[in-house]
C-alpha cells in the first residue's frame, strides 16, 4: 500500500479528460518510447495520462513529434448546426469553406506519416459585370514525421484535393511539404531510461525516487523496530532486576 501511495504521488497527469481511443495512442506511443505512462479512468468514459514527474518533459516532447493528441477538427454537422438565428449568405459561405477545409484536413490526416494537416480553400464570389472570373484555388500544408518523405504523394494529394473542393482544378492546388524536428532517437531514450543506482543494479529512471523513498520508509522502520525491542529488552531487565516484594 505505501509504495502504491507513494507511485500515486510521482505521477503527473499529462492530458485529462480524453476518450479512450486518444488515450490508448498516446499510451503506446509513450510505452514504445520507454517511458513510464499510466492510463486511469475519469469516469463518463473518459481517461486521463500521467507519467513520472521526471519524465514529463521527454513525454510532450514525445507526443508532440508523434503529433498527438489530435487537432479536434469541426464536422460538417457541427459548423452548420441550427442556432435559431437567421445568417447572411456572407456568413453562410465563409462556414461553409471553414467547414469544407477541415473535412478535407481531417482526411489527409489519415494518410500515414502525416502528423497535421491544414487546407486554406479560395473560392471568389461571382464576378459583377465586366470583371474578371478569378480562378479558386487551394494550399495545403502538411506536417510530416521525421525522417519520412512523402513527396511521392503530392500529386494524389493535389488529385485528392481538387476532386473533394468544387471548382478547383488540379493545377490551382499547391502543396508544402515541413519534416517535423526529430528529438531523441528510441535507442537513447531507451539507454537514459536506465539509471545506474547501486554497481551492477539498473531501475528505469521514472523509479529511482520510489526506490529511494521505499528503502528510506524500510530504514525507519528497521529503526523504530531496533529501538522498540531495545526498550522492551530494557523493561524486562529492570523487572528481573527488581528486588522481591515483601510479604503482608
Amino acid at each position: 500500500m505505501c509504495a502504491a501511495l507513494l507511485l500515486a504521488a510521482c505521477q503527473s497527469e499529462l492530458y485529462s479528460n480524453i476518450t479512450e481511443s486518444e488515450a490508448n495512442e498516446m499510451l503506446a506511443v509513450l510505452l514504445q518510447h520507454g517511458l513510464g505512462a499510466r492510463k486511469t479512468a475519469a469516469g463518463d468514459e473518459r481517461f486521463n495520462i500521467s507519467v513520472s514527474e521526471d519524465e514529463v518533459l521527454r513525454a510532450l516532447q514525445v507526443l508532440r513529434e508523434a503529433g498527438l493528441p489530435r487537432t479536434q477538427r469541426s464536422t460538417m454537422g457541427q459548423v452548420f448546426a441550427r442556432s435559431g438565428i437567421v445568417s447572411s449568405p456572407f456568413e453562410e459561405r465563409i462556414r461553409f469553406v471553414y467547414a469544407l477545409g477541415e473535412e478535407v484536413s481531417g482526411t489527409l490526416e489519415q494518410i500515414d506519416g502525416v502528423l497535421a494537416a491544414r487546407v486554406h480553400i479560395v473560392l471568389p464570389e461571382e464576378p459583377e459585370l465586366g470583371q474578371e472570373l478569378r480562378p479558386s484555388s487551394a494550399a495545403v500544408f502538411l506536417k510530416q514525421r521525421s525522417n519520412t518523405d512523402l513527396d511521392f504523394l503530392i500529386p494524389q494529394v493535389r488529385r485528392l484535393v481538387s476532386n473533394a473542393i468544387e471548382g478547383v482544378d488540379y493545377e490551382q492546388v499547391s502543396v508544402t511539404l515541413v519534416e517535423a524536428q526529430p528529438f531523441d532517437s528510441p535507442v537513447s531514450v531507451q539507454t537514459a531510461a536506465l539509471s545506474e543506482v547501486l554497481p551492477g543494479l539498473e531501475v528505469h529512471a521514472s523509479s529511482v525516487r520510489l526506490l529511494y523513498l521505499i528503502a528510506a520508509g524500510l530504514l525507519s522502520l528497521l529503526v523504530l523496530s531496533i529501538a522498540g525491542n531495545a526498550i522492551l529488552a530494557m523493561r524486562v531487565m529492570r523487572k528481573r532486576g527488581a528486588p522481591p516484594k515483601a510479604m503482608p
